[in-house]
């Protein structure tokens, strides 16, 4: 599991150079960048599914925790809605939002009409957003949480993840069964932190002697518009449109004032943005491997 790698998992290049380097209660942490998708990515990986995530306990359950769910992304999710309106055939369908966590999202996607289904790793958080969502359920991947749901002929006119797919470490196996999930042209949206940006972020946090982490035994893949470009269509989806996600606001500070001035600066520029989504349309042939 943790051998040396000599090929992108991703692209399978060989064009890998080291990053960087991190340790973490005594565990080491190689991280290495692909020059040909853009990704970023962890050489070890420990867990199959972070143990801090899936063992979090009801107390994490606080104020802040549900804030940073739902209204400390409330400008992401209308911006969610602005795009996906003209593209979808299926307005107002049924979503499934994978890593539902609280349910912070599937609460304004049930604002705009859609019928909200979700699944989460963590048991608490499932279990939080059951309270007002009768299909969600704790579970690591559709097929798993379908079958829980045992409801035959179901397919999903969208399929979202919000900060998501950096933490999967095999994700071409959930990107089968989302493919599998979605109707015919249903749509796939995905939210995660570029790539792109951790070069300029990492530089300019060490300007100003502030800690940088790329929290690799988290997040595992980070990914570039040019990563999802390729692997998309491999994993059968067409590309339809990707950008920057807007800021996600945090409480007020000089810093945060100077954060989210970089956020309307740098989200002109995809490729260098921090955040970045991708909306994808699901095609009926590709390879899914």
């Amino acid at each position: 599991m943790n051998a040396p790698l000599h090929n992108c998992r991703l692209c399978q290049a060989e064009s890998l150079t080291p990053f960087g380097h991190e340790r973490y209660h005594d565990l080491d942490y190689t991280i290495i960048y692909c020059k040909s998708c853009q990704a970023v990515q962890t050489v070890e990986q420990y867990d199959a599914i972070s143990p801090t995530y899936v063992g979090m306990t009801p107390s994490a359950i606080d104020a802040d925790h549900l804030w940073c769910q739902s209204d400390h992304k409330t400008a992401a999710f209308q911006q969610w809605q602005t795009l996906v309106q003209p593209l979808s055939t299926s307005p107002g369908g049924a979503l499934l939002d994978v890593g539902c966590g609280t349910g912070g999202f599937l609460r304004y996607a049930a604002t705009q009409g859609w019928k909200p289904y979700g699944f989460d790793a963590s048991g608490v958080q499932a279990a939080h957003a059951r309270q007002q969502f009768d299909q969600v359920r704790q579970a690591t991947g559709c097929r798993a949480y379908l079958a829980q749901l045992a409801q035959p002929g179901l397919a999903f006119a969208m399929i979202t993840l919000w900060d998501v797919l950096e933490h999967l470490r095999a994700p071409q196996e959930l990107m089968q069964e989302l493919h599998a999930a979605l109707d015919e042209k249903g749509l796939l949206f995905l939210s995660v932190p570029n790539s792109g940006a951790l070069f300029w972020k990492r530089f300019l946090y060490r300007l100003l002697g502030r800690p940088f982490s790329l929290d690799p035994w988290e997040h595992v893949f980070y990914y570039s518009p040019l990563t999802l470009q390729k692997m998309l269509p491999h994993w059968g989806f067409r590309v339809e449109q990707i950008g920057s996600v807007v800021c996600y606001p945090r409480p007020w500070s000089w810093f945060e004032g100077g954060r989210r001035l970089g956020f309307a600066l740098l989200n002109h520029f995809p490729a260098v943005a921090p955040q970045i989504y991708c909306v994808a349309r699901k095609i009926s042939q590709g390879s899914l491997t």
